[in-house]
């Protein structure tokens, strides 16, 4: 694959995560067995649904990392390198 194209595919799918997380935030679309927030986020980062991250990181299944608190959600924030789009994520365990 030529790096045009590598460049392309990598911004189609940073473009497509963007999206979908967009799309996630408007509807506000949430686990129907997720439990009520256990924390909030630092600044910077938006709390999502654990489901956003594993669709938009094409994950089979979630990273124990993502949500040891159990509630459904996380803390996520997308940064942009000169190397690309990636994401970073911990939990929301920060007090409200």
């Amino acid at each position: 694959m030529s790096t045009t194209t590598q460049r392309l595919s990598s911004l189609l799918v940073a473009t497509m995560f963007i999206v979908l997380l967009a799309l996630m935030a408007t509807f506000g679309v949430r686990s129907a067995d997720a439990a009520p927030p256990v924390g909030g986020c630092p600044p910077g980062y938006d709390l999502v649904p654990v489901e956003v991250v594993v669709a938009g990181a094409g994950l089979e299944e979630p990273d124990p990392s993502m949500d040891p608190n159990g509630d459904g959600l996380t803390c996520l924030k997308i940064l942009h390198t000169g190397s690309g789009t990636r994401a970073t994520w911990h939990d929301n365990v920060t007090p409200l």
